[in-house]
């Protein structure tokens, strides 16, 4: 709607009528200002704003309250509800919790000991870390060689482990280690019928594989071919003898008969080290000479003491 509303023209005072008299003149800005004109014009009120300031201000002012709608991001806080609550329930309630693992392929390291460093005692199932678990078992017992771990809910842990097998003791300055086919070493557990044992006066060989900076586990100790001529030599061993490493000479036992026999450092050639040995031992019991040493570390150049 629009209204218009203009200034009525004042009545002109009469005037003598005369041919010869003029016109009054009227500025522009008096014109302007007399005659201005007032335009109302009605527009749309501002969304949400119902009263003018007018009318707000005569009645009291009200509070409303937002109205409530349902949408996906109701659906979103209800599923974030349930899932604290089921985290909730899966780190506090009982029948959840681990109490130990059950073990499989253990032989000389015990059940008990292994659940002892396994840390999952009154721990949610949930929240278990098999890499964790399987660490602290390695950093543990260094006989063990791997160890599978599975947590399946709602409690329930088991644990596959595999030992090293030792082959020989390795006695040196006054302490005992066990050695595995692969060189590596460990600390002796229990008791092994037969288990060859190995006295050494020196050090062996440092193997190559040998990492100063390894964190957990078994260490390797000695070289692979040391462990085999090990593995060769001790069913070739005389009766009451015993196997003796010397840094200088290698592998090799000693004779009740009182001397000492060496084959070196490694496997290579074994049989032929041994025959050559037989005729050394044979030759010199026909000649009567009785040695202190003999070595056929080189078998085209064996020698006796």
């Amino acid at each position: 709607q629009k209204r218009v509303r203009a200034p009525k023209p004042s009545p002109a005072s009469p005037t003598p009528a005369g041919p010869e008299q003029a016109a009054p003149r009227i500025s522009p800005a008096l014109s302007r200002s007399r005659f201005r004109a007032r335009y109302d014009v009605a527009v749309m009120p501002v969304r949400g704003q119902t009263r003018t300031a007018a009318a707000a201000q005569s009645q009291p002012l009200s509070i409303s309250l937002p109205r409530l709608t349902f949408g996906p991001r109701w659906f979103s806080l209800l599923l974030v509800i349930a899932c604290v609550l089921m985290l909730y329930f899966y780190s506090t309630e009982p029948y959840f919790l681990a109490q130990q693992a059950i073990i499989y392929g253990n032989q000389r390291v015990s059940s008990q000991d292994i659940n002892s460093v396994l840390g999952i005692a009154n721990q949610p199932t949930a929240f278990l870390n098999p890499a964790q678990i399987e660490y602290n078992i390695r950093a543990s017992f260094p006989e063990i060689y791997g160890a599978y771990v599975q947590v399946e809910l709602p409690a329930r842990v088991t644990v596959t482990v595999v030992e090293r097998q030792p082959v020989a003791a390795w006695m040196q300055d006054g302490q005992v280690v066990w050695v595995d086919a692969y060189g590596y070493a460990f600390p002796p557990r229990g008791q092994i019928e037969g288990l060859v044992t190995v006295t050494a006066s020196g050090n062996p060989p440092a193997p190559q594989s040998a990492e100063l900076t390894q964190p957990i586990g078994a260490r390797p100790f000695l070289t692979t071919e040391l462990t085999a001529a090990i593995a060769t030599l001790a069913p070739q061993v005389p009766e009451g003898a015993a196997l003796v490493y010397d840094p200088r000479y290698g592998l090799g036992w000693s004779d009740p008969v009182g001397w000492r026999a060496y084959f070196g450092k490694d496997n290579s050639n074994m049989a032929i080290k041994l025959a050559i040995y037989q005729a050394i031992v044979q030759n010199l019991a026909e000649r009567g000479v009785q040695p202190t040493l003999i070595s056929v570390e080189y078998p085209n150049a064996p020698f006796y003491r």
